[in-house]
């Protein structure tokens, strides 16, 4: 649960505030005359983060090509995957079994 409160009061429970936010993976926003100017997050939230920001910025260009893609009908759909999948196996030459040595 993300909590909102005074620094005045950030600084008195400072202990507190670090083991909770590092058990439960939560954030506080710290507020000086009553607007928030600082947040405090755990390491893992923080990771989690800057990880999620570089993916959607080295996608974007692969996301745009196959919404593009989506728009001009050009996809398979699940079903027809499975279908040409399905019968491409029962075409296709048969494994031997390999017989084990004694």
């Amino acid at each position: 649960m993300d909590q909102v409160i005074p620094v005045t009061q950030a600084r008195k429970d400072l202990l507190r505030l670090v083991d909770k936010i590092d058990e439960e993976y939560s954030r506080v926003d710290l507020t000086k005359n009553g607007r928030v100017k600082a947040t405090l997050v755990s390491p893992e939230y923080l990771d989690s983060l800057e990880e999620t920001i570089y993916t959607l910025e080295n996608s974007m260009k692969d996301i745009k090509v196959a919404e593009k893609d989506i728009a001009d009908g050009k996809y398979v759909t699940l079903e027809e995957y499975i279908r040409k999948f399905n019968a491409s196996k029962k075409f296709s030459p048969a494994r031997k079994s390999k017989k084990k040595l004694k």
